[in-house]
């Protein structure tokens, strides 16, 4: 694995924080703005039952969604059965399905497209943005390790 700086966010959010982006995301005239870049993803924990609905970054392309989160995370492993999850997108409710698995070198490519879209989730890593706006391939497959791809397709 190449040196790096990179790093995985240290922390889960506050419970406060994703209680009120659960809220903002629910607004209409926020969730237009706000849900761009945002989701509500809604899932039933595999051993709770229990509903679980957080909110999350994404990228769309079609009828693939995908996001990303940290290994440390445990709310990721329900989808290791593909479950159906919901998902709240710019104010439009959607369904499907959702697979989640480490990140791996095959995923260098997705997850450099995913990062330059996504600058504040680059940020967020630890990845800076090279003069010419590009992201270090390095920097990403080092952070890959420590990363989750939750791919959701869309009904």
């Amino acid at each position: 694995m190449p040196d790096s700086n990179v790093s995985v966010p240290s922390g889960d959010p506050p419970k406060s924080l994703n209680a009120l982006m659960r809220l903002l995301l629910k607004t209409p005239l926020l969730q237009n703005s706000l849900g761009k870049h945002l989701a509500l993803l809604s899932f039933t924990g595999r051993r709770t039952g229990k509903q679980y609905t957080i909110p999350i970054s994404y990228e769309r392309n079609g009828n693939s969604v995908l996001m990303l989160t940290r290994t440390s995370r445990s709310w990721w492993r329900n989808f290791e059965d593909v479950p159906a999850v919901e998902l709240r997108l710019a104010g439009e409710v959607a369904k499907g399905t959702a697979e989640a698995h480490v990140g791996t070198e095959h995923d260098l490519d997705e997850v450099v497209e995913y990062l330059t879209t996504r600058p504040r989730d680059a940020e967020a890593y630890g990845i800076a943005f090279r003069s010419d706006g590009s992201l270090d391939p390095e920097d990403v497959e080092a952070l890959l390790p420590m990363t989750v791809l939750v791919h959701v397709d869309l009904d």
